[in-house]
């Protein structure tokens, strides 16, 4: 029998006041209305002090801010952020590393197991996941900023919602699940990704069960509009679908969303997050850039070379600041996502946020060819507005010849849907990526669903659209 005190999760929180604090729908977008810019910099402000009190005492932070010369009140508001250094996930590597199992960031939640914590992590498709901890207060938060999502994007009480991730390490999944049940009035159908649930069944279930949202990757909803093709399932006759959830990536010129929507008869959300911090920008009906999660999120844009943080309305590496995690503090991470913002304002939806762009590329993912930045996913606008292509493709880097000789090479691979016409499109692909990179590569063509063993579509987490075997 256990001699400490069970951290019951019913009495953890102070429902009432998480409310108040952490409004749901339909209240977030009142709530947001009603406060001013000098209010809102109040809020973040306060909640940013809050967060860097705590950070103090946690070994992590505290040796790296000692280190960058910082002491404790050193840090007085908002104006002060600057002088506290980022970090990366590398930087989470190398703590948990350090400190297994979980970290100089966050082993002190599980010692002191205060509070009731679950264990989430990152997709980990390079090496172990990357865990992270969740408290209650971390859990709903989260649940609440993909329960505003829904309702923005057209969501309504008694909408069965299909989710198409598994509720397993990463947490999108689960996120979406506790949004719909506990935050917003819809029904999760839990079906998981295509391993899990036949893509054909998944079909089925949506026609049976009235299925009107999804949340999907935009790859996998691909995969659904052809697997619907071949079984003849009339998407738009058959199934009730209003509004897709999903993650664009980069898609500035929108051929994803357009086939998306056209294959599908639906509205198409983008949406941008990430496990550690949650859903950070969600898209609404405006379609008009992403709204930001003002009073859970800080967003700063840094020069993804030196680090200076931008103006606004100029890209660059995305910063956040977590406004309502105490188990871990996340203060200052770059996630290496290329981003720009601009000021808050009245959306045409009515809701006033700060708003995000679109995904425009991973600075971590880039690639230097003769002295040209390269950044792999910058493709897919490319790829994905010639029908002649799957959209599917991926960016693999090695280098060739040896000694003085050598030299990296990128050749993109394109999944083609006609052999017979793969000469031209070649052709015509070489051309337009040296545009989109600004730098030649090689093209590719392969046949069509071969690239899926590699990228992983179909399966669990993100595409990847970079293969490096320098």
């Amino acid at each position: 029998m256990t001699t400490r005190p069970i951290p019951y999760y019913w009495s953890s929180i102070d429902w009432p006041r998480f409310v108040e604090d952490y409004p749901p729908p339909p209240a977030f977008s009142d709530a947001m209305s009603a406060l001013s810019d000098d209010g809102l910099r109040e809020l973040q402000e306060r909640r940013f002090l809050a967060r860097v009190q705590e950070a103090w005492e946690i070994p992590f932070y505290r040796d790296r801010w000692s280190a960058a010369g910082l002491e404790p009140g050193d840090i007085r508001g908002l104006p002060d952020i600057e002088r506290i250094p980022t970090f990366t996930s590398e930087d989470l590597k190398a703590s948990i590393a350090d400190e297994p199992p979980f970290g100089s960031h966050q082993n002190f939640a599980l010692k002191a197991m205060a509070t009731p914590l679950k264990i989430q992590s990152s997709g980990g498709t390079s090496g172990l996941p990357r865990p992270t901890l969740f408290d209650p207060v971390a859990w709903e938060v989260q649940a609440i900023q993909f329960a505003r999502a829904f309702h923005a994007q057209g969501a309504e009480v008694g909408d069965v919602l299909q989710i198409t991730l598994t509720n397993s390490l990463a947490n999108t999944a689960w996120c979406s699940s506790t949004a719909a049940m506990n935050w917003c009035g819809l029904v999760p159908l839990t079906t998981g990704s295509g391993v899990v649930t036949s893509s054909t069944r998944q079909l089925e279930l949506a026609r049976e069960w009235g299925t009107a949202g999804w949340v999907a990757f935009g790859e996998y909803m691909k995969i659904l509009a052809e697997t619907a093709i071949r079984e003849g399932i009339d998407l738009a006759a058959d199934l009730r679908t209003r509004f897709i959830h999903t993650y664009l990536g980069v898609d500035e010129e929108g051929h994803l969303r357009k086939l998306l929507s056209e294959a599908w008869g639906a509205e198409v959300y983008d949406n941008y997050g990430t496990h550690e911090v949650g859903l950070v920008g969600f898209e609404c009906a405006a379609h008009d850039a992403l709204h930001v999660n003002d009073d859970t999120a800080l967003l700063e844009v840094a020069d993804r070379e030196t680090g200076e943080i931008l103006d606004v309305g100029e890209p660059g590496n995305l910063v956040v600041t977590s406004l309502h995690r105490s188990v871990p503090p996340i203060i200052r991470y770059d996630l290496k996502d290329l981003m720009r913002t601009s000021r808050r304002g009245v959306c045409g939806c009515g809701l006033r946020t700060t708003k995000l762009s679109g995904f425009l590329g991973r600075s971590d993912e880039m690639v230097k060819l003769r002295a040209t930045s390269v950044y792999p996913r910058s493709a897919q606008d490319v790829v994905a507005g010639d029908p002649r292509t799957t959209g599917e493709f991926l960016c693999v880097v090695e280098t060739v010849g040896e000694g003085l000789a050598s030299r990296e090479r990128m050749r993109v691979q394109i999944e083609g849907r006609d052999r017979a016409g793969a000469h031209d499109l070649e052709a015509d692909m070489r051309g337009l990526l040296h545009t989109a990179f600004g730098v030649a590569v090689d093209v590719e063509i392969v046949p069509a669903a071969s690239l899926a063993p590699l990228t992983g579509l179909g399966g669990e987490g993100k595409v990847k659209r970079l293969l490096d075997l320098r």
